[in-house]
């Protein structure tokens, strides 16, 4: 159910933070000029709207449902967890779009979103089962997210149109830094209590 969940969590909230300036009565308002709430709703729709986003909620997916399975079984379910997940937040978000703003839902977008959904969800859902894996794999698989995060913020930044292009960008480079640290502190963390010299000590040091 996770899959599900997480997906129609991301599509529809996506879809209402981007109209809530049209429902304050500022969708022609520059950006500088709206209220607190739209400026919150600009700030999260910038980070929610980001490929980076859509593709951790694939691999949390993943790996929610591969917790306690065995490596191969972990690896069928994160597949198809992700995949569920990125097509639930496609439809949503458009099926929410629909609500919101009465468009109907047709053109090349949203078949072209789904088709990708189907295509990058499985293999996103399978990086978030191979976080729970012991070694590099592991650990490369923890920092896909943080680093396409960064990624995507340096190469397609924000529009600067946006007086929350700024803050969002710190914000994210400052939590892929972060993440990125626990990553490398969690498998320091396991490798020095996997080490042959820990696991020879007994209870007094011998």
């Amino acid at each position: 159910m996770v899959g599900p969940v997480v997906g129609m969590l991301l599509g529809v909230l996506d879809a209402v933070v981007n109209h809530v300036p049209e429902m304050l009565g500022e969708g022609g308002t520059a950006s500088a000029e709206r209220g607190g709430w739209s400026h919150a709703a600009e700030f999260a729709g910038l980070i929610l709207d980001a490929g980076w986003a859509w593709a951790a909620t694939a691999v949390l997916a993943g790996w929610w449902v591969s917790r306690h399975a065995r490596v191969a079984a972990g690896m069928v379910r994160g597949a198809l967890a992700g995949g569920v997940a990125l097509g639930f937040a496609t439809t949503s978000y458009y099926g929410a779009d629909l609500l919101l703003e009465g468009s109907a839902w047709s053109g090349v977008a949203p078949r072209f979103w789904l088709i990708a959904s189907v295509l990058l969800g499985p293999p996103l859902g399978v990086v978030g089962a191979s976080i729970g894996l012991p070694g590099p794999a592991g650990v490369v698989a923890a920092l896909v997210v943080p680093a396409g995060a960064a990624l995507q913020t340096t190469v397609l930044p924000p529009p600067a149109a946006s007086v929350m292009a700024e803050p969002v960008r710190w914000s994210v480079w400052t939590a892929a830094v972060v993440a990125a640290v626990l990553v490398a502190g969690r498998s320091r963390n396991r490798s020095a209590v996997t080490s042959p010299a820990s696991a020879g000590r007994g209870p007094l040091g011998g």
